[in-house]
């Protein structure tokens, strides 16, 4: 194959790129996936018991096989290693991730990325004319299908543990920590921990089941609130993970004072971001920052950029840990003096 023959096939693979993922989150919706977790079955048994066309059902299997999330043998279809993180029983989630990624609200959003470079506008503000978290608040179908593709997405937070020791804290504080599922793992790896989850009122259903037994066993409190306004008193230890980058720099600044206000002597912010090199552009740290761009006023940011945002609040890196996914944690701490 000729260089030119290459770059075009490598340009059609870029292009085609949403036609592969509509089609895996339609073998989800569809039931497909969770079909195949029952056992391998061929495009007619499959069809028939989800009431399918069943050629159509094949050629869409067909791309699936193409592209390694189900694999043919002897004439029936399986699912492959990756498609197993599909089916809705799968620890990791990932069925809530792939139908959040290809909603409505999401694929308005992209729909307007051209205006957003053109003009600077937030391009899910031009789509829907209001900011993101506004619409949240009043589209509750939405709201729920965002909290649980946020959670799977944030899998990469099992590992905080083995980057970071709590052994000193007493309290730690999660600013916008979703559905909880990072502050369980925290408190699950500490048993001497207590935790506190700041987040918006539409979020906190999802988190009040996460944490339950931390909150019956008085481990764990809910706070509805806003960390541009205020964060609560007493933790030593703050968690943001993946919140700054959803903000502009002047609104990030503002959450990181109102955490250093709050935060106990002696303590930690603990930042989880993608976080940019100086120089190169690896894939997802890259792609989520033009995500940043559609959805948000925010921004994916160098490790400079965020120390320029820490000192304006008081604060400053203290080391830098990598975790999986790109994503990487920065801790900081107090300035002195």
């Amino acid at each position: 194959m000729t260089e030119d023959e290459n770059a075009g096939r490598e340009l059609i693979r870029l292009m085609t790129g949403p036609w592969v993922a509509r089609s895996v989150a339609t073998a989800v919706r569809l039931g497909v996936v969770d079909r195949l977790a029952e056992g391998a079955a061929d495009a007619e048994e499959i069809a028939g018991a989800l009431g399918l066309h069943p050629d159509r059902l094949h050629r869409l299997l067909r791309l699936l096989s193409a592209v390694d999330l189900v694999q043919p043998r002897a004439g029936r279809y399986e699912l492959t290693g990756t498609g197993a993180g599909l089916q809705r029983k799968h620890p990791s989630r990932l069925r809530d991730l792939v139908l959040l990624y290809d909603s409505g609200m999401f694929a308005r959003a992209w729909g307007s990325l051209e205006e957003s470079v053109r003009t600077g506008r937030t391009a899910f503000e031009a789509a829907h004319g209001t900011d993101v978290f506004t619409y949240l608040s009043e589209h509750p179908g939405d709201a729920e299908r965002y909290s649980a593709g946020i959670a799977a997405g944030g899998r990469f937070g099992k590992a905080l543990p083995a980057v970071y020791d709590f052994a000193d804290a007493t309290v730690v504080a999660d600013l916008g920590g979703g559905d909880g599922d990072l502050l369980c793992t925290v408190l699950d790896h500490a048993p001497h921990l207590r935790g506190v989850l700041v987040e918006r009122p539409t979020a906190l259903p999802a988190a009040s089941e996460r944490l339950s037994a931390h909150l019956e066993s008085g481990r764990a409190t809910l706070v509805a609130g806003d960390f541009l306004e205020s964060v609560p008193s007493g933790a030593d230890v703050h968690i943001l993970s993946r919140v700054l980058h959803n903000w502009s720099d002047d609104e990030a600044r503002a959450v990181l004072r109102r955490s250093r206000e709050a935060l106990e002597p002696g303590g930690r912010v603990l930042i989880l971001e993608r976080i940019l090199p100086d120089d190169g552009s690896p894939l997802l740290a890259s792609l989520f920052d033009v995500h940043m761009m559609v959805m948000t006023s925010g921004a994916e940011r160098t490790e400079h950029q965020y120390e320029a945002l820490l000192r304006d609040a008081g604060l400053t890196t203290e080391r830098v840990a990598d975790l999986s996914l790109e994503m990487r944690l920065l801790v900081a701490a107090p300035l002195r003096g």
